[in-house]
């Protein structure tokens, strides 16, 4: 299993990724390691990968976030039912960030 990188064919694009974005990114790199595949998983990374775009782009703007971020959370939820794991402090940590990036 490779890195998650998006779509084919938009990694030369120009597109300047974000902070939410890297950040997400790094997070579906890292939770895939060593799972099977999944199409459903598939979709939520790439779903996932979108609304972390968007909320680059609201902050740029000065937007409010935080509806993006219960999505983005959200996600990660999903993804949960579909490998679940032993609750760590990692996880709850996770959560944290996650509670404290939405405000």
């Amino acid at each position: 299993m490779g890195e998650f990188h998006g779509l084919d064919g938009m990694e030369d694009a120009g597109i300047v990724k974000g902070p939410q974005e890297k950040a997400t990114e790094k997070f579906i790199n890292r939770f895939r390691e060593g799972k099977a595949d999944n199409a459903m998983a598939d979709f939520l990374y790439s779903s996932m990968l979108s609304i972390a775009r968007n909320i680059d782009a609201q902050n740029n703007r000065g937007r409010e976030i935080s509806r993006n971020m219960t999505s983005l959370l959200g996600y990660i939820q999903q993804l949960e039912t579909i490998y679940p794991s032993t609750p760590s402090r990692t996880d709850d940590r996770l959560e944290e960030l996650m509670a404290a990036m939405a405000k």
